[in-house]
């Protein structure tokens, strides 16, 4: 993916960051979008504050024409305390009647309020009638009845101010609720070209693009502008594709931001989607460190900490979190994942459970709850808490391979196969989802397929699908995948493949030592070697399997064969 260039701005250009920053901050918060505001106030305050004027950063530019400095005046003293009231009451989640007081207001920010207190208080109505997490009315049963009237609503004042940009992002919301996902992201693309500090808009973009070649084409449309590039770098880590472009990209943001703890935990979840697992440890105890009470992200941290087996440092985040905000969904993940690791699986179901009462849109908490579901065997929930956090983000690989997980539990093998190649498609470098497919392939009888994903999943690299035995000799070696290439070879009676990938299993011996899968391939070789009257090298195999004391029983039966054989062959004289 192409980055943007970086040319030198000076302090003017800073200053003028700063405030349109500032304004954009202030605009979200006066429409209630708070965590656009939250996040717009962080960067802000992450700008350096001595500028060297030498320093480089990225291209900032102005603010497009349509920039959004109409919307923030009232028409007169009356509609602008009615929306202060209104203002109040959405602040303590009184919606119905934050609606009511500014009914038939046509300020920008008063109209805007009461459509979104509409639409908030629908929200509200259907998680109230959805009741219980995973009960018979969770879920699609459900719906926000406010829709379609806030849908008509919307294209009404859009037609008379088409450029109102926190009106454009209300009515991409909507679409995107009722599944009218093009014209969603035509109202979004339109709401960022109008103002592009509109971040509850980016935020609401970044869940259409499903490939990086969506994020491309995205690119085309959107204007040439700092907050695009935010947005590039989300969608993204999002997509989990990292590569050399996306690291540019953090550095160049980080330039402009030094001290921005978003961007240092993007840092921190690319380094855990290529499963480097130390270096996100450690970028996320820095941010533990400078901003002990920040709670976002903590859920990945505690993931890392959890693959990590990390159960003193996890005790201690949770006792952190849970001491910043018990009743953030973060903190019940973190803590769920502590139960977790301990082995107490309904009280991690308990935490989890408790995230998706706080929010039932929290991805985290349901791929982690059908993760204990599958512990406990309960299969049937675990696939219904993995369809439920694709509902919420269908880019989420594990719920795709966890479904496939538990597909291949109940050995319905063909909606396995098919789940995992959801999860494959989106993590196609990932040796674990190739070698799930394989074994999904074995149990149908197709050795041919298996043995095509096994290497993949033995070079980790999807554009070697096509590679020949012979061109396989850089690529990392992995004895299990190797051994059971080798086998689906002599199933399918090609034994000098078989006999190539066994050998190649003995090349990891140096550095593995002896291994039973260094054995398995020793004993499955001199078997071979003894059949084709080899016996030289049958001998040399089981020597070397007997002095390891591997399979000392058949290693031992094998030499005393061999011997004999040899002794029959050339008697002594």
């Amino acid at each position: 993916m192409a980055s943007p260039v970086a040319p030198e701005i000076g302090k003017h250009d800073l200053t003028i960051l700063r405030k349109e920053l500032r304004i954009a901050s202030i605009r979200s918060s006066d429409r209630c979008l708070f965590h656009a505001a939250k996040w717009l106030a962080e960067q802000l305050n992450s700008l350096p504050q001595n500028v060297p004027s030498s320093h480089h950063y990225l291209k900032v530019h102005p603010s497009l024409p349509h920039d959004g400095a109409g919307l923030d005046t009232f028409v007169n003293d009356d509609e602008e305390d009615k929306y202060h009231l209104a203002k109040s009451y959405f602040n303590v989640n009184e919606f119905d009647r934050a609606a009511r007081v500014v009914e038939g207001c046509v300020s920008s920010k008063a109209a805007f309020l009461c459509l979104y207190s509409k639409f908030m208080a629908g929200e509200k109505r259907k998680d109230e009638e959805s009741e219980m997490v995973l009960g018979p009315l969770d879920g699609n049963v459900t719906a926000n009845k406010e829709l379609s009237i806030l849908t008509k609503k919307l294209e009404t004042m859009l037609a008379d101010n088409k450029e109102d940009t926190f009106l454009l992002y209300l009515y991409g919301v909507v679409l995107l609720k009722q599944r009218n996902e093009k014209p969603a992201y035509q109202a979004l693309v339109r709401s960022v070209v109008s103002y592009p500090y509109n971040w509850a808009a980016w935020d609401e973009l970044k869940t259409i693009t499903r490939s990086i070649e969506d994020v491309n084409q995205a690119m085309l449309d959107l204007p040439t502008h700092l907050m695009t590039s935010f947005f590039q770098l989300l969608a993204s880590q999002e997509l989990y594709h990292v590569n050399e472009g996306v690291y540019t990209l953090v550095e160049q943001l980080t330039d402009v931001f030094p001290r921005s703890s978003w961007l240092k935990s993007q840092r921190a979840l690319l380094s855990y989607h290529v499963k480097d697992y130390e270096e996100s440890e450690k970028i996320f105890d820095e941010i533990m460190q400078n901003d002990p009470y920040r709670l976002d992200f903590l859920d990945h941290y505690s993931n890392i900490l959890y693959v990590m087996d990390k159960r003193s440092k996890l005790a201690f985040v949770a006792q952190v979190a849970s001491a910043t905000d018990k009743f953030r969904p973060e903190t019940c993940c973190v803590i769920g994942n502590y139960f977790s690791m301990r082995s107490e699986h309904e009280k991690s179901i308990m935490y989890f459970r408790r995230a998706l009462n706080l929010d039932r849109n929290f991805l985290s908490a349901w791929t982690l709850l059908g993760h204990e579901f599958v512990e406990l065997k309960n299969t049937h929930a675990a696939i219904e808490s993995y369809r439920r956090a694709i509902d919420v983000n269908r880019k989420d690989y594990r719920a795709w391979y966890g479904l496939g997980q538990a597909y291949e539990v109940l050995e319905m093998n063909y909606y396995a196969l098919y789940y995992y190649q959801r999860a494959g498609a989106l993590r196609p470098y990932d040796s674990q989802m190739w070698a799930a497919m394989a074994a999904c392939y074995e149990k149908m009888n197709r050795p041919d397929d298996a043995i095509k994903s096994y290497k993949r999943a033995l070079s980790g690299n999807a554009g070697t699908s096509a590679a020949t035995a012979n061109q396989w000799d850089g690529f990392e070696l992995n004895t299990k995948t190797l051994i059971k290439i080798a086998k689906l070879y002599e199933r399918v009676k090609r034994s000098d493949e078989a006999v190539h990938y066994m050998e190649m299993c003995l090349k990891a011996e140096p550095d593995l030592g002896p291994s039973e899968d260094i054995a398995t391939a020793k004993s499955w070789l001199a078997h071979y070697e003894k059949e084709k009257l080899n016996l030289g090298r049958a001998l040399q195999l089981a020597q070397e399997l007997f002095d390891a004391g591997l399979m000392v029983e058949d290693s031992r039966a094998m030499v005393r064969d061999i011997r004999n054989q040899l002794d029959m062959d050339h008697p002594r004289i």
